[in-house]
C-alpha cells in the first residue's frame, strides 16, 4: 500500500489533531484535580473554629496569608468610609450591580477589607455608597478571601457621589492607600446570616458553589474527539488498501 502525498498529508493531520485532542483531554483532567484540591482545602479551612481578627490574631495573617484562605473570621472595628471601594461588574440573579468594600479598623489600628456584598448598579459601574454608610460600632462575620497585589488604578467617574473611582477587583495597593493603617492582605467577605431575609443592599455574598465544573465531561469529549479520528483515520487507510 502505497499513500500519495496527499492522502500522507491528511494522515499526519488527522494524528496531529487526535494528538491536541488528547492533550487537551489530560488538561481537562488535571484542571479537574485542581478543583478538587481546592475544593478540599476549602471545606477543610471553614470546618475550623472561626478566626477572631483582633490583637491576638497570628502574625501569620501578614506574613503568609495563603495559609488562612477560606477561614472564617469575625471582626470588631468602626469603618473608614472615606476608603470605601466600588468593585465593578458584579451581578446577582441576573441583575447588574457593584459590591462596596469597605476598610474596617481594628481595635489595634489594622485594618481588614471587608466586602460588605452586592449594590444593584443599572452600568454595573458605578454606585452612591453613602446612604450605605454605617456609624458607630460593627461586629463581621465572614470568610477570608485573597486579595490581589495586581495594580487596579482605578476607573474614574463623574457625576455621580459617593465614590472617586471604580475598581475591577480589591488591589492590595490601592487598598493601603485608602485605609487609615495597615492593611490585612486577606478580604473578609461577609457572608449571609442564616435564615436571615435578603434584606436590603449591600447583600452579602456567599461562598462558591464546591462543584467540580464541567471538566470531567470535557475530558471525555476530548478523548472521544480523538478516538473518532483514529478510527476514522483507520477505517480511511483500509479502504485505500482494498483499493490498492
Amino acid at each position: 500500500m502505497k499513500l500519495t502525498v496527499r492522502g500522507a498529508v491528511a494522515a499526519i493531520f488527522i494524528l496531529g489533531m487526535c494528538a491536541l485532542c488528547v492533550r487537551l483531554g489530560f488538561w481537562q483532567l488535571d484542571r479537574l484535580e485542581q478543583r478538587r484540591a481546592r475544593n478540599a482545602s476549602i471545606r477543610a479551612a471553614t470546618v475550623q473554629p472561626p478566626l477572631r481578627l483582633d490583637s491576638a490574631a497570628p502574625a501569620a495573617l501578614t506574613s503568609d496569608p495563603r495559609s488562612f484562605m477560606w477561614r472564617r473570621a469575625e471582626a470588631r472595628g468602626r469603618y473608614h468610609h472615606a476608603g470605601d471601594m466600588v468593585v465593578r461588574g458584579r451581578s446577582r440573579e441576573g441583575r447588574p450591580g457593584v459590591h462596596l468594600v469597605s476598610p474596617l479598623v481594628l481595635a489595634d489600628g489594622r485594618v481588614v477589607m471587608v466586602n460588605r456584598g452586592w449594590v444593584p448598579s443599572p452600568d454595573g459601574t458605578t454606585a452612591d455608597v453613602r446612604p450605605l454608610r454605617v456609624d458607630g460600632p460593627v461586629r463581621v462575620s465572614g470568610a477570608l478571601l485573597p486579595i490581589t497585589s495586581d495594580a487596579d488604578r482605578g476607573l474614574p467617574f463623574a457625576g455621580r457621589a459617593g465614590t472617586d473611582s471604580t475598581w475591577r477587583r480589591v488591589d492590595l495597593a490601592q487598598a493601603q492607600a485608602r485605609a487609615p493603617g495597615p492593611v490585612i492582605p486577606l478580604v473578609l467577605q461577609q457572608l449571609p446570616a442564616q435564615g436571615g431575609d435578603a434584606g436590603s443592599p449591600p447583600l452579602p455574598e456567599p461562598l462558591p458553589a464546591l462543584s467540580e465544573g464541567n471538566h470531567l465531561s470535557y475530558a471525555v469529549q476530548w478523548f472521544s474527539f480523538a478516538t473518532i479520528g483514529v478510527i476514522g483515520l483507520a477505517i480511511l487507510l483500509l479502504r485505500h488498501r482494498k483499493a490498492a
